[in-house]
């Protein structure tokens, strides 16, 4: 990963809990084809973080690590990112909504608003997450198959 990626351990703990947590929600909705990308709502990466950050403590929970600011929404199974100030895609966001697919399969909807001049960091902003969610994936799938103790 470039420098000013979010913290990865921290990150990919969150994201495989979080992950998991979707997953099982999702597995209780009646399945569905490919669900439609859900664009995101907001004309700027600044009024999406102050409307976002408002809802703190409301089914939302704020988290702010290494000047990224996390933002995750259980009951929508989506996870909202912000770039810290120092980043090459700054001001920029990117926002996931995870939903098993039937059959099990995890799908991962990612979307991107990047407000940077620099249209390669934004690029590469949107390919660090897609492979974060490429070890997320390949992380549930080695979870799943490894033997669950008896209770």
């Amino acid at each position: 990963m470039t420098t000013g990626a979010p913290p990865a351990r921290r990150l990919a703990a969150l994201l495989v809990l979080w992950a998991s947590a979707a997953g099982a929600m999702a597995q209780d909705a009646a399945p569905s084809a490919m669900p439609t990308p859900v664009l995101i709502p907001y004309a700027s990466v600044a009024e999406a973080r102050t409307a976002l950050e408002a809802r703190d403590g409301n089914g939302t929970i704020v988290t702010h690590a290494d000047g990224w600011t996390t933002v995750n929404e259980p009951m929508a199974s989506a996870q909202w990112s912000f770039t810290p100030a120092g980043h090459p895609a700054h001001p920029a966001l990117v926002r996931r909504i995870v939903a098993r697919q039937p059959g099990g399969e995890l799908h991962i909807d990612v979307q991107a608003l990047c407000e940077s001049a620099d249209a390669a960091a934004c690029a590469r902003l949107r390919s660090e997450f897609e492979a974060m969610n490429d070890r997320i994936r390949q992380a549930l799938k080695a979870r799943a198959r490894t033997p669950q103790p008896a209770r």
